[in-house]
């Protein structure tokens, strides 16, 4: 990344973590490594980042053998909490831990704001 891209992303990331509900926000490359996160000090970004980038590329692949396209976004629901994976672009995927008590909905249409600002600035550099 040039030397300015990753002050301009770990600004839109901590901006993003302050909405109500968000443990945890991650920007991984494609391929799982951590470009930028706001994470508590429990949560390790660098496996977060792995992990949800296998489920993306599983989802991917699954998506084009079935429906010929790709995987806009997976959810993964727990007990507590709930991961989401967004595509943010060609080269980088936005990763959310949020608790129990979000709305999804609203949340969605953050994470498409979000998503977006990320591809932007990536596909800038």
């Amino acid at each position: 990344m040039i030397d300015g891209t990753f002050p301009k992303l770990t600004e839109l990331l901590i901006g993003f973590n302050t909405i109500k509900n968000i443990e945890a926000v991650v920007v991984a490359s494609r391929n799982g490594i951590n470009m930028g996160s706001s994470v508590p000090p429990k949560v390790n970004p660098d496996t977060l980042a792995a992990m949800c980038s296998a489920l993306q590329n599983a989802a991917d692949f699954l998506m084009k053998n079935i429906k010929n396209s790709t995987a806009d976004r997976v959810v993964i629901e727990c007990e507590r909490d709930k991961i989401i994976i967004v595509n943010a672009g060609e080269k980088a995927l936005l990763i959310v831990l949020t608790g129990e008590k979000s709305a999804l909905g609203p949340l969605f249409m953050e994470l498409k704001i979000l998503s977006r600002q990320v591809r932007e600035l990536l596909e800038s550099d």
